[in-house]
């Protein structure tokens, strides 16, 4: 079984390394991608990489270019990721190959999917509304991640691209009653706003953003976490609610992606709910050691295994390969 898989982007982050974890642990024995330039040096060396040129839906001659590579490579699966590549394989594929689609957030426009063989979302809320033959495969906890002896306690803990759909406004608008530090980690447009947000509300000495810290460092602050907080709009995943949990670090979160398969309902506040937010926050950030999640620590570490999601992709695979 010959599979492909195609991701266009100009920068390497989540859905890039979503794709590099899959295809590094060997969810396909000879592992082959296609993506721009741009980014193909990022993968690991073990990646059989075609590089080319970023294309748009609407390039006749890149598509062209495309269609003629994959002609050359002649795949049985070509598993795309996100919308634009989604769209890009649909409008030139002939019945060659069967074409999988992994949706990775919430979009509006479910049409570009419609074409596709077969439909993956990471979580429930990403494939609603998508008329196809659909699954959820979730995301999974970083598996070159390694659980700590001690843990520090310091700080709760927030990360993300600094962007509204984050939802830290709410969450900094939600600290004024909480007596522990809250770390934000995390870069992006609405930094300057947040920053403002925090010394508004006199909560500079609770408060603090950082920036610019690359993925290895990250775990340096999971390590001195007491909890991690989720207060996103919208979610396809997170993440790193799963990292968090894996690491036996409490999360409590809003309502999104697939935190309610993980969390009960008193851990979780509706999605941009100011008042709802805080009366969560309020009730366990300041008393997290009363809150026990081994059994959900444990089901984290079951249930979302990058071994257990191959398990998953590769029987959507054989099962599509039967039908022909």
């Amino acid at each position: 079984m010959k599979v492909v898989h195609f991701v266009l982007s100009e920068e390497f982050a989540g859905i890039e390394q979503h794709v590099d974890e899959l295809l590094s642990n060997k969810l396909n024995k000879d592992p082959i991608l296609i993506c721009n330039n741009s980014i193909a040096n990022n993968f690991d060396d073990s990646i059989f990489v075609y590089k080319i040129k970023n294309l748009g839906r609407r390039s006749f001659y890149g598509k062209y270019k495309l269609n003629q590579l994959l002609k050359k490579i002649n795949p049985d699966v070509v598993h795309t990721h996100g919308s634009k590549t989604s769209s890009i394989i649909s409008s030139i594929n002939k019945n060659q190959f069967k074409h999988v689609a992994t949706v990775h957030g919430i979009k509006k426009n479910k049409k570009v999917y419609k074409k596709a063989d077969f439909v993956i979302g990471v979580s429930k809320k990403a494939i609603d509304g998508i008329e196809n033959n659909v699954d959820v495969v979730t995301n999974w906890w970083n598996p070159k991640l390694a659980k700590f002896n001690k843990k520090k306690n310091e700080y709760a803990l927030a990360i993300g691209r600094l962007e509204k759909v984050k939802g830290f406004d709410l969450l900094i608008n939600s600290w004024v009653n909480i007596e522990t530090n809250l770390v934000i980690v995390g870069s992006g447009k609405e930094r300057n706003k947040l920053a403002h947000m925090i010394n508004s509300k006199g909560l500079n000495e609770k408060i603090k953003i950082i920036d610019s810290v690359k993925k290895g460092e990250l775990v340096e602050y999971y390590r001195n976490a007491k909890l991690l907080i989720i207060s996103s709009r919208d979610e396809g995943g997170p993440r790193v609610a799963l990292e968090a949990l894996y690491l036996q670090i409490p999360v409590i979160s809003t309502n999104v992606g697939h935190m309610p398969m993980i969390l009960p309902k008193e851990l979780l506040a509706p999605a941009n709910d100011q008042n709802s937010l805080q009366n969560l926050l309020e009730s366990y950030v300041d008393k997290i050691d009363n809150l026990n999640q081994d059994a959900i620590f444990e089901f984290v570490t079951k249930e979302f295994s990058i071994d257990e999601k191959i398990t998953q992709i590769r029987g959507i695979y054989e099962s599509l390969l039967k039908r022909r």
